[in-house]
């Protein structure tokens, strides 16, 4: 009797904990959720697409031996041309076959970017995809991702991706509003052109495309004029960061400038530079201070042309410590908004961290699909990119077509 009453109290106590179990498991919700694995590869998508031309100069190449020796499971994403755009560029099926395949290659590896890409997450994201393509350059060298590892990182071009208005942008061109297709190893996305590196630096953009007489020559006047009003104590070199440096362990520095033709200076009344220059006659000479070892004063002609390279040089200085270190600036058109670059840091806060961080002092809009850039705070109007996104190893060329002048900056 006392065995069946035993029996019968543990019986009570697993009812019991089962029924409080199940009260407090929650109800299902919703619909499962359906989740399709991908299986297809990146290598069956290609087989299967109508770009015969790209098919053509791959297997005349010597890419897949290439890959192999990356290593197979290395993602992909592969920018191809249509057909049209192979063609367009002068590259027939009778020019792939008679190319070498070193050649081929070269074209193809700027195509290829090493690396995954998640499309879906992609397209709804602001930020850009900064992309390394395959292709080297040993003969430029950048500063190197890990630092101490190596006195430089060798040269790899890159593609700045971003999706924005239903289509793909590279480099700030839009290239694509074909649909991408998702593989389990990369991602092809269909592109409207053949894609080709660039091969200058900025300056020599400037000094090549013939309408920046003015800026250039009064830039490197500017320069002069420092080292005469400080007795040589202070040299200053506009076209650091925009050609390549003679002794650097790395030569390559990321960056961008807004670009003034001489027709924007004509149009502000100034017909030479010593017209430009004679806006400094309104200041105090600049005077170098010894006890300070500072440079007192500064030119009215740096401020009228200084935020054209995103205001650097009115960051903080130390006299003993200098500058901090300049942040990239490699922006291209789709990368000009406020959301992205409104507190972005142009120069850090030094080697100690003691000076004021500088950052970005100009402000973008966009009008009827162009960029507009001004300084922060002016009356002035903003100026529109005209010509924007002209590619160099270092980063975009924007010619505008206004002096991006600062608040209170009088012109006359």
């Amino acid at each position: 009797m006392k065995l069946i009453k035993l029996l019968m109290c543990c019986l009570l106590i697993v009812m019991l904990a089962s029924c409080r179990k199940a009260e407090f498991m929650p109800e299902e919700e919703g619909q499962p959720v359906p989740h399709t694995d991908i299986t297809i590869t990146l290598k069956e998508v290609l087989a299967a697409s109508p770009y015969t031309l790209f098919k053509a100069a791959w297997q005349r190449s010597n890419m897949d031996k290439i890959i192999k020796a990356k290593g197979n499971k290395v993602p992909l994403i592969l920018l191809v041309p249509s057909d049209a755009a192979f063609i367009a560029d002068g590259l027939t099926l009778e020019v792939i076959n008679k190319t070498t395949p070193e050649l081929l290659d070269s074209v193809l590896l700027y195509h290829a970017i090493a690396g995954n890409m998640k499309v879906e997450d992609f397209k709804v994201s602001e930020n850009r995809f900064t992309g390394r393509t395959m292709l080297e350059n040993p003969n430029l060298r950048v500063k190197p991702a890990v630092s101490g590892e190596s006195p430089f990182d060798i040269y790899i071009y890159l593609h700045y991706l971003k999706y924005a208005d239903g289509g793909l942008f590279i480099n700030g061109k839009k290239e694509s509003t074909k649909a991408p297709v998702q593989a389990k190893d990369g991602v092809l996305w269909p592109v409207d052109h053949v894609l080709h590196k660039p091969s200058k630096t900025i300056l020599q953009v400037l000094e090549e495309d013939g309408r920046f007489g003015m800026f250039l020559e009064l830039n490197l006047r500017n320069d002069a004029l420092i080292t005469e009003f400080s007795e040589g104590a202070v040299f200053r070199d506009f076209t650091q960061g925009i050609t390549l440096a003679p002794f650097a362990n790395y030569n390559v520095v990321f960056n961008s400038i807004f670009a003034i033709p001489d027709e924007v200076f004509h149009q502000a009344g100034f017909n030479t530079v010593d017209d430009v220059l004679a806006l400094n006659d309104r200041n105090p000479t600049p005077y170098f201070d010894y006890d300070t070892y500072t440079l007192i004063g500064g030119l009215a002609t740096d401020t009228l042309v200084a935020y054209n390279r995103w205001g650097a040089a009115f960051s903080y200085n130390d006299p003993q410590s200098g500058r901090g270190e300049q942040g990239l600036t490699n922006f291209y058109t789709n990368d000009l908004t406020n959301n992205l670059l409104s507190n972005y840091t142009i120069v850090s806060s030094g080697a100690y961290g003691k000076l004021p961080v500088y950052t970005n002092p100009l402000e973008f809009s966009k009008e009827g699909g162009t960029v507009k850039v001004k300084v922060k705070g002016t009356n002035y109007p903003a100026a529109a990119i005209t010509d924007p996104d002209i590619n160099t190893i270092m980063g975009p060329v924007h010619v505008v077509d206004h002096l991006m002048v600062p608040k209170g900056f009088k012109l006359k």
